[in-house]
């Protein structure tokens, strides 16, 4: 009988070095080919040129007007979609969701030499994934999630949750990276750019080819894919997410971190070590990376390991960042359909401290397999595990509860703190402008560990002075303890700007060789999350919302879903933006909207489950109660908000003086019978972080504003917009 709590892959789309479709690449791979070559798309030659995975050419059919990444994302979804089959959904329950690093990155390049702001307008991933989902029927939220090289399968667990949930109907997730002189930089600049090819858990291995690739599935719970007659590619059994707190670059040389989200994910699925017939590693060919990998495989599977095959696509591939997760989850499906081990290639002889890997590296080899296990590690110590299995598997539903809000954690210029927050709101309009807009280093030293932090950017400092904050609002006086069994979602707009800005400004000016490695690594859109796990011990999954204005308020409606979920018992939850004037001047200039200025902050919260938070005594300042997020034209979004609106006693905003959101405010008055507040007079445009600092308002400050109204509330609605119009909210209850 079909479940509910079943989800199922019914469609997926791949392009890559080795192919524009799924049964492309694959192909290529049983024939033992290799993608890496020339990467004629790269804005500029290295020298010396050591090649990578470029995709190959899209078919002549697809546009050319769009840049890269849109058109190869476009490619893929349209591929997947046309294979699932006619949704019987309404097209405003289609999600997408899409893990990515690098995102519209090579627009920077483009303004840099051009010195046109209007490029900019693709730089962040919303914008990317706006532009592939146009004309694809997909009309529900859309999200980009970065946890570096495990992005693409921490959007596909992202978007089992939200089919658990109620929240779609129909996800379709993955990841992708173009191919980027901002990156081909980065990891040359780390020396990890091998010389000859990359040699997978081989004796021989130096080293990593940076790659180009575009991966997705298409999810359904099996009632849903069961009604319309669907093909059923393989059940998504399990997922697991941990974080190694140990090094922004270098993984725990035990594959502790590793070895949990294996544990997690087998957990889930019910299955032993002898039940996986096929491990998709994530096998970089860096020497680090590949022996914490072993050591996590090692304690997991024991001597099972030499008895499961083991693949490293990696070696046909490259590395495609942050699609490589989906990319290879895809090539897994096949493998496990087709019942084939595919070899691993360059990696003989094998490093003989790797005593029970069993690769093949002889043909393709003929093999039984009902389940299948893929590997993700990124920077920071993010890594992510998925079992995917051929029948349905025995799902547990975890212990369900409500989410509540136990610490809120506030840092803007001229409101360092909760009480100083306060004071601000009570002072009237415009006393959070705090002059500058940026929050200054010395007001903030006494949250922070001034050694640890010295060299992260703003964004990242922001970030963690806040949860300082929230912390001790919280009551929590073992952090560490509190941070165990904890988890990060953090959301952002536009993350390490500056220290991407001048990262990548020396690399135009200079060549690749003048790559600077401290700002690659801090310049991650995933830098804060990380740096949060390893200041305070976090060890469940870190995952960051990015590209959106309403990335902070996402970042919530997500982690309450985890929580609800029973998968999570706790989470940092929160959104920072630092000041940086190229942002600023190309948001002014070419969204057509005056935003009145803007500034830096950061916004905290602790969310706990309700039992996790009565059984350490803690004060609950709300529950979340439902969230949503839409898209599509104005009026559509407007009535959707407003319908909920309409139901509550309080709406508060971030809302700007654009025409979207001047028509939102409008209506958002009418529907609350006038019980309407913005933050927006009160504090600049602080993109992701306005949603939450109005949060916090109604939280901390409703008694302290006399135009709020709403020093009873007993349910209130926290709204924020995208500037191209799409909406996000939560509502909160007392």
């Amino acid at each position: 009988m079909a479940s509910d709590a079943s989800i199922v892959i019914t469609a997926l789309g791949l392009a890559c070095s080795l192919g524009t479709s799924p049964e492309e690449a694959f192909e290529a791979i049983v024939a033992g080919r290799c993608g890496i070559g020339g990467m004629s798309a790269l804005e500029q030659a290295p020298a010396p040129d050591k090649g990578g995975g470029q995709a190959k050419d899209l078919p002549e059919i697809e546009p050319a007007s769009a840049i890269r990444e849109v058109r190869y994302l476009r490619h893929v979804i349209a591929q997947a979609m046309a294979s699932a089959g006619p949704p019987r959904c309404d097209p405003r329950r289609i999600s997408a969701i899409m893990g990515t690093t690098l995102h519209g990155m090579r627009a920077a390049g483009r303004w840099m030499r051009s010195g046109d702001l209007a490029e900019l307008l693709m730089f962040p991933a919303g914008a990317v994934l706006e532009q592939a989902l146009r004309g694809s029927g997909i009309g529900g939220e859309r999200l980009s999630t970065c946890s570096a090289c495990s992005s693409g399968l921490g959007a596909i667990a992202m978007g089992v949750t939200l089919l658990r949930a109620g929240a779609a109907d129909m996800v379709i997730a993955g990841g992708y990276d173009t191919v980027s002189e901002y990156v081909y930089a980065g990891f040359d600049s780390l020396r990890l750019v091998a010389e000859g090819p990359p040699r997978p858990f081989g004796a021989a291995r130096d080293g990593m080819k940076t790659a180009e690739g575009y991966g997705v599935v298409v999810l359904e719970r099996e009632r849903d894919a069961a009604l319309r007659g669907a093909r059923v590619r393989g059940y998504v059994a399990g997922f697991g997410e941990s974080a190694d707190a140990h090094h922004l670059t270098q993984p725990h040389p035990e594959g502790k971190g590793a070895r949990a989200a294996i544990d997690q994910a087998l957990g889930r699925a019910g299955l032993g070590p002898r039940a996986i017939g096929l491990v998709s590693a994530h096998a970089t060919a860096t020497p680090g990376n590949d022996s914490s990998e072993y050591a996590a495989l090692r304690g997991v599977f024991g001597n099972v390991l030499s008895m499961t095959p083991v693949v490293a696509f990696k070696g046909h591939l490259g590395h495609t960042l942050g699609g490589a997760g989906a990319v290879e989850l895809v090539l897994a499906v096949l493998a496990r359909e087709r019942g084939v081990v595919p070899s691993t290639l360059n990696g003989s002889p094998t490093d003989p401290a790797f005593t029970e890997l069993r690769l093949n590296h002889g043909r393709p080899a003929a093999a039984q397999i009902d389940a299948t296990l893929n590997l993700s590690l990124g920077f920071g110590g993010a890594n992510t595990c998925v079992v995917v299995t051929s029948a349905r598997p025995s799902v547990s539903i975890p212990l369900r509860d409500e989410a509540v809000i136990t610490g809120v954690g506030i840092v803007f210029p001229g409101a360092i703190g909760n009480e100083r927050f306060i004071e601000a709101l009570r002072g009237g309009k415009d006393s959070l402008a705090g002059g500058t807009g940026r929050v200054g280093e010395d007001a903030i030293a006494h949250l922070l560990n001034s050694r640890r932090v010295r060299r992260m950017s703003e964004y990242v400092k922001l970030t963690l002075a806040a949860s300082t904050v929230a912390c001790a609002h919280a009551g929590i006086e073992d952090a560490a303890a509190f941070a165990e069994n904890a988890c990060v979602l953090l959301g952002t707009m536009h993350g390490s700007s500056n220290f991407c800005e001048e990262y990548y400004s020396q690399i135009v000016r200079e060549g690749i060789a003048g790559a600077n490695p401290v700002l690659f690594a801090e310049g991650v859109p995933n830098a804060a999350a990380a740096q949060l796990s390893l200041m305070l011990g976090v060890r469940g999954g870190c995952q960051t919302i990015i590209g959106n204005r309403t990335a902070g308020l996402d970042a919530l409606r997500l982690a309450t879903l985890r929580i609800r979920e029973g998968v999570w018992i706790r989470a940092f939850v929160g959104a920072a933006e630092e000041l940086c004037e190229t942002v600023n001047r190309a948001t002014a200039q070419c969204r057509e909207q005056d935003l009145g200025g803007f500034t830096s902050g950061a916004v905290m919260l602790t969310v706990e489950s309700r039992r996790a938070a009565e059984a350490r005594g803690a004060r609950v300042f709300a529950t979340v109660g439902e969230g949503w997020s839409v898209s599509g034209s104005a009026p559509e979004v407007v009535a959707a908000s407003c319908q909920i609106a309409a139901s509550v006693d309080v709406a508060v905003s971030a809302l700007g003086d654009g025409r979207f959101d001047r028509l939102f405010g409008r209506a958002m008055s009418e529907a609350t019978g006038d019980r309407h507040w913005s933050i927006r007079p009160w504090l600049p445009e602080c993109f992701s972080a306005g949603g939450l600092a109005a949060l916090a308002g109604l939280l901390l400050g409703s008694e302290a504003i006399p135009e709020m109204k709403a020093a009873s509330w007993g349910s209130g609605l926290v709204v924020g917009t995208e500037f191209s119009g799409g909406a996000s909210g939560v509502v909160l209850r007392r």
